[in-house]
């Protein structure tokens, strides 16, 4: 009887099965890691934002630097932008590596 071999074997899909494993594993830690800080960014947000601005804005989170911060309505997303936007992102960068969060961008939608 003649063995048949076959290319890609079960070593190969061995490989696939470890490395698919380690990147869930890695993206699990990620996940958890961005968890715990949005977790602390909400509190310093709770701390920085008067109460009125906390009742009307929901954090998204940070992309590439960007505060992301959802607005109920275009009349608040005009008075943040317009009135309090500079001071806001003082306190955040003085909380914060001031390089970590470089601006803060405000939209409007549904909290």
């Amino acid at each position: 009887m003649s063995k048949i071999l076959h290319r890609g074997g079960t070593q190969g899909k061995s490989d696939n099965v470890k490395k698919l494993g380690d990147l869930v594993r890695k993206t699990a830690k990620v996940l958890k890691a961005r968890s715990k800080a949005n977790r602390g960014l909400s509190e310093k947000w709770a701390a920085i934002a008067d109460q009125d601005i906390l009742e009307h804005t929901d954090l998204k989170g940070i992309n590439k630097g960007v505060l992301y911060v959802k607005v109920d309505s275009a009349t608040w997303l005009h008075y943040i932008t317009a009135f309090k936007k500079e001071g806001l992102l003082k306190s955040v960068q003085s909380e914060y590596r001031q390089r970590y969060i470089s601006d803060i961008r405000f939209y409007v939608g549904n909290l």
